[in-house]
């Protein structure tokens, strides 16, 4: 799985948790690991987004080629 399906995956539970008729001490146990993963997730996407920025900063534009051009190769 990648991070973006785990923090998806971890942001509905958190949404449907309280529907599931847990003891609230369960809820509230589930609520602060479901809420650390996040920000473990969270952690991971930023440094990765970091490194990945640095590295792919760089933009190519492609130009169409004239009809003129074509011929002199």
């Amino acid at each position: 799985m990648t991070t973006d399906t785990l923090i998806m995956f971890a942001g509905a539970c958190v949404a449907i948790l309280p529907y599931l008729g847990f003891p609230n001490s369960w809820d509230s146990v589930m609520f602060l690991i479901l809420g650390v993963c996040i920000i473990a997730l969270g952690i991971v996407v930023r440094r990765r987004g970091g490194r990945s920025d640095s590295r792919s900063s760089h933009i190519v534009e492609v130009l169409p080629v004239r009809e003129e051009e074509r011929g002199s190769f």
